[in-house]
């Protein structure tokens, strides 16, 4: 029986879907950045991370499936969206604290606002 990669990781790693979803390009900059500022709406976000709108829509959908953000739609002309973190998304702050004294023990931090979620 052949097996693929993606098959082989996820026997050997049991965080691999985790980590296929966390290491898609921008989604650690778009959660970190949530982590910041919540609820957020998208051009805001898409300004601050100078990203393409289209690549930025795939990433918020994806969060939004994975349930690490709430997607709110407001019956508004022009329309209104903002995401905010939900409790699971909330959850990964350690994740960036951990992340965040790492980075420091071995000097790898960039000069940047720590994550502290807000709820509004």
């Amino acid at each position: 029986m052949t097996s693929t990669l993606a098959e082989e990781a996820s026997l050997k790693c049991p965080y691999s879907r985790l980590l296929e979803i966390l290491g898609k390009p921008h989604t650690l900059a778009i959660l970190y950045s949530f982590g910041i500022t919540s609820p957020m709406r998208f051009t805001k976000l898409q300004k601050s991370l100078d990203l393409q709108p289209k690549i930025l829509t795939v990433r918020l959908q994806e969060l939004v499936a994975f349930g690490l953000l709430y997607r709110k739609a407001y019956n508004e002309i022009p329309p209104r969206v903002e995401y905010e973190l939900t409790p699971k998304g909330k959850d990964l702050k350690s994740m960036f604290e951990t992340l965040h004294e790492w980075s420091d023990k071995y000097r790898l931090t960039e000069q940047a606002p720590r994550a502290t979620a807000r709820s509004g």
